[in-house]
C-alpha cells in the first residue's frame, strides 16, 4: 500500500508540474511581442470622428491579440454618439477589426434627443431637418408608432406631420407642415377620426373663407375648426 501511495504522489507531482509548465508557457506565448496590437480597423460609422476613435483606442485597447479585453473595448465604442451596436473580432496576428452600426435618426425627441425608426432614443448632434416627437419618458416607441400612423393617414392630402406629441395624460397633438394644429384626443380611435377628417378635408377647405389654423377631432361625431382672423380694411370707400 505504501508503494502504491508513493507512486500516486509522484504521478500527481509530475502532473502538477507539467500543468504549471504548460500554464507558464501559455502565459508567455500570449504575451509575445509579435502579438502586440498594431492595428485597429474601424468601419461603418460615418458620424464617428477619427478623434473619437483614437481616444477609445488610447484609453481602452490594452495588451496583445489574446489578452485584450474585448468587452471593455466594445463598451467604450458603444458609448460614442450615434453608435447603436459594436462587433469586434481578432485578426491574426496583431489586429482588431471593429464594425460599428449607427442609429438612423428619423426624428428629434423632446428637448435634446434623437430617435430612430424603432423608437430607440439616443443623444448626438445633428443638423438634419427632422420632425419633432415628444412625450413622457419611456414613451418613445409609442410616439414613433403614432407618427408613422399619422404620416400614412395624411398621405392623401400630400401633407406631413412635423410634430407629434403625447401629453402626460396620453392626449395626442399634431402639427402639420403647413402650420395647422390638430388635436386628436387620447382614446384608441385617434387614427380613425383623423382618417375621417382627411376624407372630408377638400370639401371643408372649399367652404372656408380664411386659412385653417386648428382642428379639434376630439368630438365623437364631428370636429371643430379654427381659422385665422380675416384682416379688415379701414378708410376705403369712405364718403365725405
Amino acid at each position: 500500500m505504501w508503494i502504491k501511495s508513493g507512486k500516486s504522489v509522484l504521478l500527481f507531482a509530475v502532473g502538477l508540474g507539467l500543468a504549471m509548465l504548460l500554464w507558464f508557457v501559455g502565459v508567455a506565448f500570449v504575451h509575445l511581442p509579435m502579438f502586440r496590437l498594431h492595428s485597429v480597423q474601424v468601419s461603418g460609422a460615418p458620424h464617428v470622428s477619427l478623434a473619437q476613435v483614437q481616444w477609445v483606442i488610447q484609453q481602452d485597447v490594452r495588451g496583445t491579440l489574446f489578452t485584450v479585453d474585448l468587452s471593455a473595448v466594445q463598451a467604450a465604442f458603444a458609448k460614442l454618439p450615434w453608435v447603436k451596436s459594436v462587433d469586434i473580432r481578432r485578426r491574426w496576428p496583431d489586429a482588431l477589426v471593429v464594425t460599428l452600426t449607427e442609429h438612423q435618426a428619423v426624428a428629434r425627441w423632446n428637448d435634446d434627443g434623437l430617435v430612430d425608426r424603432q423608437g430607440e432614443v439616443f443623444h448626438a448632434a445633428s443638423a438634419q431637418s427632422l420632425p419633432q416627437l415628444a412625450g413622457p419618458d419611456g414613451s418613445s416607441v409609442e410616439v414613433m408608432q403614432m407618427w408613422q400612423g399619422v404620416t400614412k393617414t395624411l398621405a392623401p392630402l400630400a401633407r406631413r406631420p412635423v410634430k407629434v406629441s403625447m401629453s402626460a395624460r396620453g392626449s395626442w397633438r399634431v402639427i402639420l407642415d403647413n402650420g395647422v394644429e390638430i388635436a386628436l384626443g387620447r382614446d384608441d380611435q385617434v387614427l380613425s377620426r383623423l382618417a375621417r377628417w382627411v376624407s372630408v378635408y377638400p370639401a371643408m377647405l372649399a367652404q372656408l373663407n380664411a386659412p385653417l389654423v386648428r382642428v379639434d377631432l376630439r368630438y365623437p361625431q364631428g370636429f371643430a375648426v379654427q381659422t385665422a382672423p380675416v384682416p379688415t380694411t379701414s378708410g376705403q370707400g369712405k364718403m365725405s
